[in-house]
């Protein structure tokens, strides 16, 4: 009998139009690495807390206009907390990481009509009192920082997988922006130096 994983979700927000020096650089997925932002430090990332990430897989899962997506799922993560935020790391240093899905080729997790490509997340938020499939989701899912049931998580893992098995090149990403369902304002083409910067001042603290 397989191994169980455990699996969460990290909600990945879409780029904010209005805001023009918006990058959305964080995950670093060509480094391996997520969190340096800060942006899920007082839910997911919480550095008091996420020591409980030790060894689990992320779901990074992107909200659009066609529904939340499932870009990327990491390998096990190791946690590393600062003072102020907290960083998984899924590759070892020098190692390139795979990059994620293209929004549009990615399985679904919820489109904006109901479908999804893992049935079993569906039945953890569809009786949330919120408008919509898109509403429901984010709801549940926006601070959630417990694991996925077992049932959902061995789905979620076998549908990537299968995935993964029947993709072609031109699915994944070139760059990180075509993870996203439109481009941000700016496109961060310093990626190791934006990296670099953002761990610095995280020691730093």
């Amino acid at each position: 009998m397989p191994k169980k994983q455990t699996v969460l979700v990290a909600l990945l927000r879409q780029p904010h139009m209005e805001r023009i020096n918006e990058m959305r650089s964080d995950p670093f997925w060509e480094f391996g690495s997520f969190g340096l932002t800060g942006c899920h430090k007082t839910n997911l990332m919480h550095p008091k807390k996420v020591h409980e990430l030790k060894g689990a897989r992320i779901a990074f899962v992107q909200g659009g206009d066609a529904g939340f997506k499932l870009v990327y799922l990491t390998p096990p993560v190791t946690p590393i907390p600062y003072s102020d935020r907290s960083e998984i790391r899924w590759i070892e240093d020098g190692e390139t990481g795979q990059m994620p899905f293209r929004y549009e080729q990615a399985p679904f997790i919820i489109s904006t009509e109901g479908v999804s490509d893992v049935p079993e997340i569906v039945q953890i938020f569809e009786n949330v009192r919120r408008s919509g499939w898109m509403g429901r989701f984010a709801s549940k899912f926006r601070t959630r920082r417990e694991p996925l049931p077992d049932a959902c998580a061995a789905q979620l893992i076998s549908v990537w997988n299968a995935r993964i098995r029947k993709a072609k090149p031109g699915d994944f990403a070139r760059i990180y922006t075509d993870a996203l369902p439109r481009n941000p304002p700016k496109t961060d083409y310093m990626r190791r130096e934006t990296y670099d910067r953002m761990l610095a001042d995280a020691i730093a603290g």
